[in-house]
C-alpha cells in the first residue's frame, strides 16, 4: 500500500487527492446506491409492494437527491485534500504494513470505526435538529420525507463537512491500514444506503432478538425522515436506547410493516 504516500502524504498537494477521492467517493456511491435503486425502484411491482411508503418519489426529488449527492462527494473530496495541503496525513494513525498492528487489529479497526463512527453520527445528528440548524442545513437532507437510495447523500454542503469530519476523526484516532479504512467506508456508504433505501432487509422479529434491537435498520431511520424525529443513530441503536431517543412505537411500526406488504395493490402499514 506504498503507493498512496506519494499522492496524499506531500504538504501543499489540493487538487490531486481532492479529484482522486472524490472519484472514489463517487464511484462506490453511485454503484451501490444505483443497485439498490434498480432493485426497489425499477419495474419489478412485486417488490414495489413491500416499499415501507408506498409513493414513489418524483423525478424533482431524485435530481435534487442526485444533485446534492454529487455536491457532497465533492466536499468529501476537498476535505481530504486540504489535510493532505496542510501536510497533516503523516501525522493520522494509518500505517502501511499490516504485520505493524497484525491482522487481527486490522478487522477489529473496521469495528471500532463504525462504533466511533455512530457515535460521531449520533452526537452530530442531534446538533443538526437543533431548530436554528435544521432550518438552515439540515433542511436539505430532510426534504426528502420519503427517502431513497440517493437521498444518503443527499446534503447540505456544510453538513457534508459535518459528515466528512468523521473519517478525519478516525483516522487521527484509530490506527488504520489504508485497506481498512476502504473496507469500512465501503461498510459504511451500504449500510447508509440500506437505511434510506425504503426497504426492509432484516426478518420480522429482528427487533426483539439479543442482537437485533441494537442494530438500526430501514424502519427506523424512514420514519426518522417521515417524522423528522426520533432514532438519530446510524449502525447502531444503542444511542437511541440509552437516551430515549428511540421511537416509542418503532417495535410496533416494524412488526407491522414486516406483516403486510404495502402499495396500491395491498394496503399494510406504513411508517408514517
Amino acid at each position: 500500500m506504498d503507493w498512496y504516500l506519494p499522492l496524499f502524504a506531500a504538504p501543499g498537494n489540493f487538487w490531486v487527492p481532492t479529484f482522486t477521492l472524490a472519484g472514489l467517493y463517487g464511484v462506490r456511491y453511485v454503484a451501490i446506491a444505483g443497485i439498490a435503486y434498480a432493485l426497489g425502484y425499477g419495474r419489478a411491482g412485486a417488490v414495489r409492494r413491500h416499499k415501507l411508503q408506498p409513493a414513489m418519489p418524483s423525478g424533482a426529488q431524485l435530481r435534487r437527491e442526485i444533485g446534492c449527492s454529487a455536491l457532497a462527494v465533492l466536499v468529501f473530496g476537498a476535505v481530504n485534500g486540504a489535510l493532505s495541503a496542510l501536510g497533516a496525513l503523516p501525522h493520522t494513525r494509518l500505517y502501511v504494513h499490516v504485520a505493524q498492528y497484525g491482522w487481527a487489529w486490522f478487522a477489529l479497526s473496521i469495528i471500532a470505526a463504525l462504533v466511533l463512527h455512530d457515535t460521531y453520527f449520533y452526537w452530530t445528528h442531534r446538533l443538526l435538529h437543533l431548530r436554528a440548524v435544521l432550518r438552515v442545513v439540515h433542511r436539505v437532507h430532510h426534504l426528502s420525507t420519503n427517502p431513497t437510495p440517493w437521498t444518503a447523500y443527499a446534503f447540505h454542503p456544510l453538513e457534508s463537512v459535518v459528515q466528512a469530519g468523521a473519517v478525519v476523526l478516525i483516522i487521527f484516532v484509530l490506527p488504520m491500514h489504508p485497506l481498512a479504512l476502504i473496507v469500512f467506508q465501503v461498510i459504511s456508504t451500504a449500510i447508509n444506503v440500506y437505511g434510506h433505501s425504503g426497504y426492509e432487509l432484516y426478518p420480522r422479529d429482528w427487533p426483539h432478538h439479543w442482537l437485533g434491537r441494537w442494530i438500526n435498520t430501514s424502519v427506523a431511520h424512514n420514519t426518522h425522515h417521515a417524522t423528522a424525529q426520533h432514532n438519530y443513530g446510524l449502525y447502531f441503536l444503542f444511542w437511541d436506547r440509552w437516551l430515549g431517543t428511540l421511537d416509542p412505537a418503532y417495535e410496533d411500526r416494524y412488526g407491522a410493516n414486516r406483516r403486510a406488504p404495502t402499495g396500491p395493490d395491498a394496503p399494510g402499514a406504513t411508517v408514517v
